[in-house]
This record gives structure tokens, sequence and C-alpha cells, in this order.
């Protein structure tokens, strides 16, 4: 459930162009592990991540349809000024609907994404679809960090680090 929080949030803010949200390009949408070393993936993301825009938003992923529903919105993010509330559904990113079908293109569209680059949401709300437009912000570094920290995790739960200080 972390790793597709993780995907989720990279996919759609890749906004860390991450793809993405995400998780960046060294995972994809069917969860495998990451294949890059501890090091490496920490680099990666970290580069990537820090130069990429933020919307504000953790999310929950339906496995089967893609379907992105809002689970938090972080105070003060460009979500949040743009009206964005918990249990809204994100259902097209500038005009390309978000469903597990279109991973690969929203993925493509969100890869040259900045701070200060506007966005525009389609959510749907009470049955209603609304248009919100924002402007990505930088990373706040705590979040930064606790995004990277928690993949970090996966790769020590995965014994990698063990393998990384063999090599």
């Amino acid at each position: 459930m972390l790793r597709l929080k993780w995907l989720t949030l990279i996919a759609v803010v890749l906004v860390a162009t991450v793809a993405v949200f995400a998780g960046d390009s060294a995972k994809s949408h069917d969860h495998h592990k990451c294949e890059l070393s501890t090091q490496d993936c920490l680099d990666k993301m970290a580069g990537k991540m820090k130069g990429s825009g933020w919307i504000g938003v953790e999310l929950d992923m339906d496995e089967d349809t893609g379907v992105a529903t809002v689970k938090r919105v972080f105070p003060g993010s460009p979500a949040e000024g743009a009206g964005i509330q918990p249990n809204d559904i994100l259902y097209a990113l500038n005009g390309v609907r978000i469903i597990k079908d279109n991973y690969d293109a929203l993925d493509k569209a969100r890869k040259d994404w900045k701070p200060g680059q506007t966005v525009t949401y389609t959510i749907q709300r009470d049955g209603r679809d609304h248009q919100v437009t924002m402007t990505l912000a930088p990373w706040p570094a705590d979040i930064l960090a606790k995004y990277i920290g928690e993949h970090m995790l996966e790769h020590a739960n995965g014994g990698e680090i063990a393998q990384n200080t063999k090599k």
C-alpha cells in the first residue's frame, strides 16, 4: 500500500516527473521492485523531485481502474489554494483522463513540469465536475524528505542495503 501511495503521488504530482509521482522512471505502475541500488535511487529521486513541481495531495488509487481519490491536501499547497478537498476524485489532468490506461500519457505530459507552471485538473465532487487551475510549487523540504525516506525504507525492507554493502 505504501508503494502504491508513493507511485500515485509521483505519478499525479510528477510532478516529480515522478514520474509522478512518482514513482520515478525506475518504477512502473505495475508495482515491481525498484531496480536501482539504494544510493542510486536516493540520488535520482532527490535530483528529480527537488527540481520538479508539487501540487500537495496524497491519493488513494483504485488498483483496478487507476482512479485517483484525494486522501489528504497539504496545508498551504497549490491544491489547497485551488480548492481541492479530501474525497475529491482527480478525473482529468490537462484534459487527459486519469485512469490506469492513460498512465503512460500522463507521465509523459508531466515529465518536464517545473515549479511555476500552471496545470488544470478536472475534479469530481458530489457527482459534479469542476475545473481547478493551480501553479506548481517546489517540493517543501520536509515533505520531500518524508517521501524519499519512505521509499528508502522499502529498499531496506527488501534487504537491498545489505546487498549494497557487499559491492
